[in-house]
C-alpha cells in the first residue's frame, strides 16, 4: 500500500502512460514495446494512448520486493 502512495505522491493522478510505468519499473520504452509485441509485459495497460492504473504499477513493484525463502 506504501508503493502505490509514492506512486500517487510523485505523478498525482490514478492512471500513468507507458513513459510514466517505464519510469517507475525501471524499463527502457523499447524493451517495454518489444514486451507489449510479445504480450510478456508485466503490467496490463489499455487505451488509446496506453495507460496503467497506479494500483497495477504498485502491486509489480512490492512483488519485484518481496524476498523469496530459500528451500
Amino acid at each position: 500500500m506504501q508503493t502505490e502512495f509514492m506512486l500517487l505522491a510523485i505523478y498525482n493522478k490514478p492512471r500513468m502512460n507507458l513513459k510514466e510505468v517505464c519510469e517507475a519499473i525501471g524499463m527502457s520504452m523499447k524493451t517495454a514495446y518489444n514486451q507489449r509485441s510479445a504480450n510478456t509485459f508485466p503490467i496490463p495497460m489499455s487505451g488509446d494512448p496506453l495507460h496503467a492504473d497506479i494500483r497495477d504499477v504498485a502491486a509489480y513493484l512490492d512483488k519485484l520486493r518481496t524476498p523469496t525463502v530459500a528451500a
